[in-house]
């Protein structure tokens, strides 16, 4: 396999590059729908349109009950580093979360089980997924295309700074966090800066939310359940002797259980009908998003760690207790069928979502090596 892997990895190269030279936001990602389409064209294959979607799309090989490999192609709204030496030519958009590599692990994995189609016991669907970054994310438009109904497996893999190139790793039971987005909208009469006694000091009333509600939520949750409860944004005001009538947060929630998960929102709702009428005035609470946790299936986890411990590489693979925080949209096809998501080391500077993000192409040939190896063992 090595050989073999290693050239159609060669081949690979010079597309991966373009795919970073090119990269496109979500929902626009027509140029990279392209060069997938021509690749898979130019290897007897042929990608398929999603229905509902203007870009993306899924390709087959095999017959029968399906393993199916997402591969998110979107980029991010960040200017890259100008000393890398493969560079988005697009001004403030860059592939900076590796989304160039998952495509390639995707066209790797069809281009050997096309020539290789009679190791394939059942058949393998990589689904080229637009808009993962987006909120609430391309999946769940994916979720309503009519390409389910065979899917027994989904897997997915996103490559990741802190282990050397290629490395793979899964998490186990919970691989990445959810993320649960928070809109708060504070109501008041608003009044002169002069005579707060006369009105209710919005902003004042607002800090106060701001740390008691934490408090509240802490006090209100198991202490052996993990979570992030934080507010990144605030806005209210538009002068310095005016007290606003409105003021707005915008937060998340991030929980490794999405039981937990529930729980915050259960209670942030309760603490906001409590606290406005404590204050006199009006709360409007948003969950405009919910993206629930990436939790690793238990039955192919230990399918998974019994091809680790026949596998000749088994130095190449990792099983990790912590999670990652970060959230993937991934999750959303878990609720079609049980599935694993791989970390791939990509030996990286820099940090993902950054303009320094610089991953290493020497984690292509481990990566997918390990990536169909495992296949090939879930189609014994």
């Amino acid at each position: 396999m090595q050989n073999e892997l290693r050239q159609i990895i060669s081949e690979l190269i010079p597309l991966r590059r373009r795919l970073h030279e090119i990269p496109e936001l979500g929902y626009q990602e027509f140029e990279t729908t392209v060069l997938i389409a021509e690749y898979l064209q130019e290897n007897g294959l042929k990608l398929q349109p999603f229905k509902n979607l203007k870009t993306g799309g899924y390709c087959d090989v095999g017959r029968g009950d399906i393993v199916a490999f997402r591969s998110d192609i979107d980029a991010l709204p960040i200017e890259e580093d100008i000393n890398h030496p493969i560079r988005s030519q697009k001004a403030g958009v860059m592939h900076a979360c590796g989304h160039d590599f998952h495509i390639a692990f995707g066209l790797a994995v069809l281009r050997y089980f096309k020539i290789h189609e009679n190791h394939l016991k059942n058949g393998l669907r990589v689904i080229f997924q637009p808009a993962e970054e987006s909120v609430p994310g391309g999946a769940v438009d994916v979720l309503k295309e009519d390409i389910w109904q065979d899917v027994k497996v989904v897997l997915a893999a996103h490559v990741l700074s802190d282990f050397a190139p290629g490395k793979i790793v899964l998490s186990d039971k919970t691989a990445n966090a959810s993320s649960t987005t928070i809109e708060l909208t504070f109501y008041g009469p608003g009044g002169h800066t002069s005579r707060p006694d006369e009105t209710v000091d919005l902003i004042n009333v607002v800090a106060a939310f701001i740390s008691q509600a934490s408090n509240y939520v802490h006090s209100h949750v198991d202490p052996r359940d993990s979570f992030v409860f934080v507010f990144g944004e605030i806005k209210g005001g538009s002068a310095h002797n005016v007290i606003p009538r409105e003021v707005s947060l915008r937060g998340t929630i991030r929980t490794f259980d999405n039981s937990v998960n529930k729980r915050i929102v259960s209670l942030l709702q309760q603490y906001c009908i409590d606290y406005s009428n404590t204050y006199g005035i009006q709360i409007k609470l948003d969950f405009p998003s919910m993206c629930p946790a990436v939790i690793n299936d238990s039955n192919l986890m230990n399918i998974y760690r019994n091809f680790i411990a026949v596998n000749d590489s088994a130095g190449d693979f990792l099983v990790v207790d912590k999670p990652a925080m970060g959230a993937d949209d991934f999750s959303y096809y878990l609720e079609k069928a049980p599935g694993l998501y791989f970390r791939i080391g990509a030996g990286a500077s820099g940090n993902g979502h950054s303009g320094s993000f610089l991953a290493d192409e020497n984690l292509l040939l481990p990566g997918c090596k390990g990536l169909i190896e495992f296949i090939e063992y879930l189609n014994r």
